[in-house]
């Protein structure tokens, strides 16, 4: 029977000390699960043994549970003989639903763990067979195909490379979920970045009748410390997104710096596009997980809603954010900014200048006239030239061009011709009704706004003696550059593709400023080397060299097969190579033979899969004997490591 009961006990049972004094402790307050155990916890004191930290359950007079944590000591008298017990209780309530949730969160914790090692697992286990399929039906393209066949093949490639996003973004999220993506710190030039990644997709943009385009200001210094292939996995997402939701009109990426301080940079980088737009709704679930717009979107474009969500971790990882505005039926503008170090150089060192145009004439900047039906590209193209220290003037039609080469004979040096896209849709335009606006009368060549490139150019080679020492530069879209091979004879014309680099744009014009001053004049194509027209012309002038020998050591049989045809397809200085494969590690070194003049092989490509060697044990082995050898250093075999990222 309870014959003490203090304040404390009165506040976690809510009894007061009137309500239990004389009342059995046991049968009235303790639950029913719970009364055996503690009458044995008491029973024992009673006996002389001690009992610490029991824990049990009672219910308060309120009717709610409480979590007890019981200490029960004997109780003596002076002599020493046992008179009654002692029970000291702590409420644990709290203490306890901390535990729990401790424990669920470690429970969460684990299968989250499990979650994300089994979709990174998978993922890599998936991209070994989807880089087969891929390979293989590369190889399949470059044979003679029926159209049927052709058609059938290219979807293969699209479906293949659609998934293979869709693996790479899981990848990707499982990394960031994990805690396990860490950003690299390299120095690279983020101008290079925009433009490397406007170059991948431009293709597909143009492909679409769109214009693309990219801007950021010349005098902006874009060399700095961070990671480069996040930083172009964000602007490649964005701009594929743009792209994919708009079927006319244009997408364009601009880049601004917001802040500088003593030692870190801050941009804000901005893509643009006149696409289908988004309600306001619908931009609460943009970066979601797996959450897109609305199912609709879905079935119509595809798309997984993993991207945005990805890129806007990476931005922050770069201690930026990403945000977007938009309106249906105007576009949008998703933007996100990041934070890159500076690249410190000694006070003694001075940063690369500025691009610089040099002068044609004391007195007077170069002049130039540029067409671009694209109100965008006209604009950022105008803004470059006149950041280069060009005079620009543009207008936005062939013949308001015309009109101002004639109505102002002898202003401008230089012409800038941008061949709409339209052009090379296949249509043919028909001819204006009016040849009054064309400053050329009863002109039947001279077409309207959406002439194409073929008409544009036998306008300009039928005004040629007008204008015998205009430079004339055609920017025309990477994808429809044959479209131009019949205009590389024509006297003063430079061929330049678009969308246009920065440094493109600048040797284009200088070499064009060059023949002006020079007076030679000559027709050079300034397109880069993948899009050059005539590729037998540039077969034929490759240097001829020996074949290379190639030890291709891969785990995978099927990776292997692949592999080696591409590189029996591939040539080098007009030669076939020569493949050996190895299956292991073991074979590897074995088939790797040092003799007097050097290795037995050029080159060696292996991945990172043996069992029996690791890929430092391969390097070490090689570069170990290397170092011992008396062959000249100048012979060590370049090793290629194909590794998963």
């Amino acid at each position: 029977l309870v014959n003490e009961w203090n304040n404390k006990a009165h506040e976690i049972t809510g009894y007061p000390k009137e309500e239990v004094l004389g009342k059995n402790l046991v049968q009235v307050y303790i639950t029913k699960e719970f009364r055996a155990s503690v009458k044995q916890v008491l029973d024992d004191a009673f006996k002389g043994l001690e009992t610490a930290n029991f824990e049990f359950a009672l219910f308060t007079k309120d009717n709610k549970r409480v979590e007890v944590l019981l200490n029960a000591t004997t109780r003596r008298d002076v002599p020493g003989a046992i008179i009654g017990m002692i029970g000291v209780g702590q409420d644990i309530t709290e203490k306890r639903r901390l535990m729990e949730q401790e424990a669920l969160l470690f429970q969460a914790q684990a299968a989250n763990d499990a979650k994300s090692q089994f979709l990174a697992t998978m993922s890599h286990e998936m991209r070994t067979p989807l880089n087969v399929i891929m390979g293989m039906n590369d190889l399949i393209t470059e044979t003679l195909l029926s159209a049927e066949q052709r058609t059938f093949a290219e979807q293969v490639k699209t479906s293949a490379e659609s998934l293979l996003i869709l693996i790479n973004d899981i990848l990707d999220l499982t990394k960031v979920e994990a805690g396990k993506l860490e950003l690299v710190t390299v120095d690279f030039d983020i101008r290079q970045v925009m433009e490397d990644a406007i170059e991948s997709v431009a293709s597909k943009a143009l492909g679409k009748g769109l214009e693309i385009c990219s801007y950021i200001a010349p005098e902006i210094r874009t060399d700095v410390i961070g990671d480069p292939d996040r930083l172009r996995q964000i602007l490649l997402n964005l701009l594929s997104n743009g792209i994919k939701f708009t079927k006319e009109g244009q997408v364009y990426l601009l880049i601004e710096e917001e802040e500088e301080t003593a030692s870190h940079h801050a941009f804000r980088f901005k893509v643009h596009d006149s696409g289908i737009g988004i309600t306001a709704d619908g931009q609460k679930k943009l970066f979601s997980r797996f959450s897109q717009v609305d199912s609709s979107t879905t079935r119509t474009y595809g798309g997984t809603g993993l991207g945005l969500a990805i890129s806007k971790q990476f931005a922050e990882l770069m201690d930026g954010t990403m945000g977007v505005q938009s309106e249906v039926g105007t576009g949008s503008n998703f933007w996100f900014t990041g934070v890159f170090k500076k690249i410190l150089r000694p006070t003694n060192v001075f940063p690369v200048p500025m691009l610089l145009i040099p002068k044609v004439r004391e007195g007077s900047p170069l002049t130039v006239l540029l067409k671009a039906e694209n109100e965008t590209l006209r604009l950022l193209l105008t803004r470059y030239l006149e950041a280069l220290g060009i005079d620009a003037e543009s207008v936005n039609s062939l013949p308001k061009a015309v009109h101002a080469l004639e109505s102002n004979p002898g202003k401008f040096d230089m012409l800038f011709f941008c061949p709409s896209m339209k052009a090379f849709d296949g249509a043919v335009s028909a001819p204006s009704s009016s040849v009054s606006d064309y400053g050329a009368k009863n002109d039947p060549t001279i077409r309207s706004s959406s002439i194409d490139l073929h008409h544009a150019m036998t306008v300009l080679k039928s005004r040629a003696h007008l204008w015998p020492k205009l430079e004339t530069i055609i920017m025309c879209p990477i994808k429809c550059l044959s479209h131009a091979s019949g205009y590389r004879d024509l006297h003063r014309c430079s061929i330049l593709s678009r969308p246009v680099r920065l440094s493109a744009l600048h040797d284009a014009v200088v070499a064009c400023v060059m023949r002006i001053r020079n007076e030679t004049p000559g027709c050079h194509s300034l397109a880069p080397k993948p899009a050059v027209l005539n590729q037998q012309t540039q077969d034929a002038e490759k240097p001829k060299g020996r074949s290379w020998r190639i030890l291709v050591a891969i785990s995978d049989m099927k990776q292997r097969m692949v592999l080696r045809a591409i590189i029996a397809r591939q040539q080098l200085h007009g030669e076939q190579h020569q493949c050996v494969l190895a299956g292991s590690g073991k074979e590897t070194i074995e088939k790797l033979v040092l003799e007097d003049a050097g290795w037995n092989h050029d080159c060696l490509i292996f991945d990172t899969n043996f069992k029996d060697h690791t890929q430092q044990d391969i390097v070490r082995y090689v570069r170990d004997r290397e170092a011992q050898a008396l062959f000249n250093k100048n012979k060590n075999t370049p090793l290629v490591l194909i590794a998963a990222i």
